[in-house]
């Protein structure tokens, strides 16, 4: 992988490695959490990266504005992410609730701002990231951050009860989320690093049939950095017990073996992937018989680690499969129901409450679909579905002809980013994603739209550059318009996540400082598009403290009816087809028709509307903690 050196002059070297800077400290996500914040990790994560990710596209725009060549070649994974949103766009105009396709919650910071950003770093990735050095620097930078994040999950496996900076203590113990808030999140962030780190160790062997061309010292040193970030990741993907890193562990593994035995670049290469693939082989069949044993023998060995003691216990296996499977089967009656464009993206909640059921007629609703492609399928419907499924077919197909053309060394390297992002597919078939996630996955997209731009064409002769998209040529104004425009959208991404963060914050002080109506007002106010948060949470407070504050202050308690009335005409207006929000509504108005039976008559219209959205669902049950927090 080759490409021309950065330009000589200040201006634009200087550019090139502020970038390069950016995309280091971006890097930092999955240690980053904001302990001001209600939600410290999705919140603290995503504002993160998305500050980084406008800061560098700013730059980025900048340099390809002066600089024609730093524009990055158009290809089919530009094309298709581009598409995806468009595709997403359409489908939360359509859908049931666009201001919650766009934004998400505070919970999840996902929606279509989030994948805009990440889009944005696909394309500086693919656009000034360009050589072999440049890419294995920057991934060695991710694995360093990956090596710091797994080092604190196994020390947090043993001092559970002491809090970290932000992260408090571990709530999921004997499970492990570390720094990331989950250990979904954690493992599957950490299969991707103990796929990549092994990726780079086998290429190091790789070139020149073990020798390279660093100092003997430093290629030593590397191979142990990355060696020990091969067994930190696994010893934290043990700690956290998630099953879906594990199967996308296994297939990623699965994914390089076969490869290396397939494209590799020698016979001795060729034999070492055989043999992976013979010891993998024998690795499921040592676990299948182990929970064969253990499922016909209850008495049978117990296993200290968590990991091991759920993917050996069918179970534990088969309960979360159990709650998948039905939230599944209620997300493809739902998809049904609204096959060309889907709900909308991040209203699959909405789409499963319709369909979710249980032998006792009752049942929770999460808000994922707990697997992509469904996750795709009921939020864009077809349109999103083909997407998905485009982008990762392009990907393979990118990812095995470069592998066909590249050295040895590079061969292997292309092999294991291909076994990470074939891992993080089949993990995300039970999962979604998170924001360490969501840079672990685009950093290696922006690797495959580089090696896709280095495909063969045919054009004129000069130096090694990407191609001009049309209309290159730009003139002065027009030039200095989309200068604009980028400084604009990065403006407003800096606004709004300075924004979301006081809307938070204001929800972390009501929690935990007070005085609590106050500061949800100025949760509401902070951040209009995210405001549904805070006003369940008042509805639901409200309802569960109404009889005590009707009879002790009357004033205050029509004042918050006032209040109360017009947030729920502001939240419905944002979703109306949220059963949530209906369930809080519900709540509160039937509170209130015991001492005002005017309210009556409100109250049954939300618990009817709660049963038509949500029929398994008793909308007068009290809430569990994450319930009000949609």
């Amino acid at each position: 992988m080759a490409a021309p050196a950065p330009g000589g002059r200040f201006p634009e070297r200087g550019l090139v490695w502020a970038i390069h800077a950016g995309l280091a400290l971006l890097l930092l996500t999955p240690l980053v959490a904001s302990p001001a914040a209600f939600h410290s990790f999705s919140v603290g994560k995503a504002l993160y990266a998305r500050s980084a990710i406008a800061i560098v596209f700013v730059l980025w725009a900048a340099l390809a504005l002066a600089c024609p060549h730093w524009r990055p070649r158009p290809g089919a994974i530009l094309a298709v992410l581009g598409a995806t949103l468009a595709a997403g766009l359409v489908s939360a105009w359509l859908g049931v609730s666009p201001v919650r396709s766009l934004w998400s919650t505070y919970t999840r910071m996902d929606g279509l701002v989030n994948a805009a950003h990440w889009f944005a770093l696909v394309v500086v990735l693919a656009a000034v990231v360009r050589t072999t050095g440049e890419w294995v620097r920057l991934l060695n930078l991710h694995l360093a951050v990956g090596l710091g994040v797994a080092a604190l999950a196994v020390a947090r496996l043993h001092a559970p009860d002491i809090g970290v900076f932000a992260w408090g203590v571990e709530p999921r113990y004997p499970r492990i989320s570390g720094p990331t808030g989950n250990p979904l999140y954690l493992g599957a962030y950490l299969q991707g690093v103990a796929l990549l780190a092994a990726g780079l160790l086998a290429r190091s062997w790789a070139a020149a049939g073990g020798r390279s061309g660093c100092p003997a010292p430093a290629l030593r040193l590397m191979r142990l950095f990355w060696a020990v970030t091969v067994a930190a990741a696994l010893l934290g993907i043990s700690a956290t017990g998630s099953l879906g890193a594990l199967c996308g562990l296994g297939a990623g593994a699965f994914t390089g073996a076969a490869l290396t035995a397939w494209l590799g670049g020698s016979r001795r290469e060729r034999r070492l992937g055989r043999l992976a693939l013979c010891g993998l082989g024998a690795a499921v069949l040592a676990l299948a018989l182990a929970i064969a044993i253990r499922a016909v023998s209850p008495a049978g060995p117990v296993f200290g680690n968590v990991l091991v003691e759920r993917a050996t216990s069918a179970e534990r296996i088969g309960a979360p499969l159990e709650k998948r499977l039905r939230s599944w089967r209620a997300g493809l009656q739902a998809v049904a129901e609204r096959p060309l464009f889907g709900w909308g993206p991040e209203n699959y909640f909405a789409a499963a409450g319709r369909y979710i059921s249980k032998p006792d007629g009752r049942a929770r609703v999460d808000d994922r679909a707990h697997n992509a492609a469904l996750e795709a399928a009921a939020g864009g419907g077809l349109a999103g579905l083909a997407a998905y499924l485009a982008l990762w077919g392009f990907t393979a197909r990118i990812l095995v002809r470069a592998a066909r053309r590249a050295a040895g060394c590079d061969r292997m390297l292309i092999i294991f980013a291909g076994a990470a992002l074939a891992g993080w597919f089949v993990q995300s078939q039970s999962a979604f994603h998170s924001p360490s996630s969501w840079l672990q996955y685009m950093l290696l997209l922006g690797f495959v739209a580089r090696l896709e731009a280095l495909r063969p064409e045919r054009r004129r002769a000069g130096p090694a550059r990407f191609g001009r998209p049309p209309g290159a040529r730009l003139r002065g104004a027009a030039r200095i318009a989309l200068g604009v425009a980028a400084v604009t959208l990065a403006a407003g991404s800096l606004a709004s996540n300075r924004a979301i963060h006081a809307g938070d914050a204001a929800i972390q002080r009501a929690e935990h400082a007070g005085p609590f109506p106050a500061e949800m007002a100025r949760s509401i106010r902070a951040f209009e598009p995210l405001a549904n948060v805070p006003r369940i949470i008042m509805f639901n407070n409200v309802a569960a403290n109404w009889t005590v504050l009707a009879a002790n202050d009357a004033a205050e308690a029509a004042r918050l009816l006032r209040w109360m009335d017009r947030e729920a005409a502001a939240a419905l207006a944002a979703e109306p087809e949220s059963w949530v929000l209906h369930h809080a509504l519900a709540r509160l108005y039937r509170a209130v028709a015991q001492t005002d039976a005017a309210y009556a008559a409100r109250a049954q219209a939300h618990f009817d509307r709660s049963l038509a959205l949500a029929p398994n669902l008793d909308p007068l049950e009290a809430p569990r903690p994450g319930e009000s927090l949609r």
